[in-house]
């Protein structure tokens, strides 16, 4: 009798547990549905900001004879290296110039849009390489990367040798540890292009998702 109530127990406890792993799995599967839907909208807004923007410098630089993108480049990934808080960190942001980008990329600032918490940039650990990943062997070499103590979540990363326009550039930089709160942080991306006077364009916000352990 003992022995047949213990395997009815386990037999339970067994149901149970695929029911949580069943309803963890769908809530995860909702949830990064509705990530991407929101990234889409986001991707949408944003090229209309950047239409807009492009617009209104075409008409400054008339007047100030400033350099900007005729078409300016676009983000096309955001990734962490680890997404669990507190954990050490590399995010990388993955962005393409354009044929007719009308201007090579010089610059680069990233901007992490406030928040319960500030990531702090490990400046002095970021790098660059052409392609859609960071890899060590398409490395490219930085001119600069500064930062400002009163903004530990901004870092500019100005390439030696500009980004031709059709290339691709992934940008990687190192956190100390990702922030102690799970959830949705958001990150800005400016761009500068070629010359004394270039003009910066937004090209809106990337989110990366951080998970409490």
């Amino acid at each position: 009798m003992q022995v047949h109530k213990l395997r009815i127990r386990i037999l339970l406890a067994t149901l149970a547990a695929s029911v949580v792993q069943y309803a963890t799995s769908t809530g995860q599967q909702l949830a990064a549905h509705a990530l991407t839907k929101a990234d889409q909208v986001t991707e949408q807004a944003n090229l209309q900001t950047a239409q807009l923007q492009t617009t209104q410098l075409k008409l400054q630089s008339s007047q100030t004879k400033r350099t900007f993108f005729s078409h300016p480049p676009r983000i096309l990934r955001v990734a962490a290296s680890r997404t669990g808080s507190f954990a050490p960190s590399t995010y990388e942001f993955t962005l393409t110039v354009p044929k007719d980008a009308g201007q090579p990329l010089k610059a680069v600032t990233i901007a992490q849009a406030e928040n319960v918490e500030i990531v702090k940039f490990d400046v002095s650990n970021s790098k660059a390489s052409l392609g859609e990943r960071f890899a060590s062997s398409s490395k490219i070499r930085l001119a600069s990367t500064g930062g400002q103590p009163a903004h530990p979540g901004e870092v500019t990363l100005v390439f030696d040798q500009p980004v031709q326009p059709g290339s691709t550039v992934t940008v990687a930089l190192a956190v100390q540890r990702n922030p102690s709160w799970g959830g949705v942080y958001e990150f800005g991306v400016t761009v500068y292009p070629v010359g004394e006077n270039a003009l910066g364009q937004f090209l809106g916000y990337r989110r990366i998702n951080f998970y409490s352990n």
